[in-house]
């Protein structure tokens, strides 16, 4: 995989929400500006994540959020909470610049793990990841429970809606 040129790694600016929003829908999650907006807003002050861009001729075309996930059973971790690139992009080695980011600062922050989750659905995906030498450790379910009426309409939001 040839790493594409002219491609720019920064963090994720509150104006870059329209962008990221729009490649949150190729996912196949709905989410309005404004509320990523918001989302952002609280995640960026975090020292606790990491959400960066890239940017290739001035637009947006893949982001990655990674957190440290810590755990009773294990050592704390990176964890991936998201990463898109645009269709219209993808093969060209911007997601791997993208996970490259997310292991370097693991390494600056003493983590010796990146761990990520990704829909079953999401064949394609798994064989980038494993290419990159990441290793499938497990199959497991994902559950939800609603806590008032809020979060019931929230639960629909979070099954993607994966091309085939």
């Amino acid at each position: 995989m040839t790493l594409s040129a002219g491609i720019v790694i920064r963090p994720v600016q509150t104006a870059d929400a329209g962008a990221v929003a729009g490649l949150l829908e190729q996912l196949g999650y709905g989410a309005a500006g404004p509320d990523i907006a918001s989302r952002l807003a609280r995640v960026i002050v975090r020292s606790d994540h990491r959400f960066m861009v890239a940017e290739a001729d001035g637009a947006v075309v893949g982001w990655i959020h990674s957190s440290i996930s810590e755990h009773i059973d294990s050592e704390a971790c990176v964890l991936i909470e998201g990463l898109v690139v645009n269709r219209e992009h993808r093969g060209r080695g911007i997601g791997q610049m993208l996970l490259d980011d997310a292991e370097a600062w693991a390494r600056t922050i003493g983590c010796s793990l990146v761990r990520l989750r990704s829909t079953a659905a999401r064949t394609e995906a798994h064989k980038f990841y494993q290419h990159l030498g990441y290793t499938k450790v497990k199959t497991q379910y994902s559950f939800a429970k609603a806590v008032d009426a809020h979060g019931q309409r929230l639960i629909a939001s979070l099954t993607p809606r994966v091309e085939k």
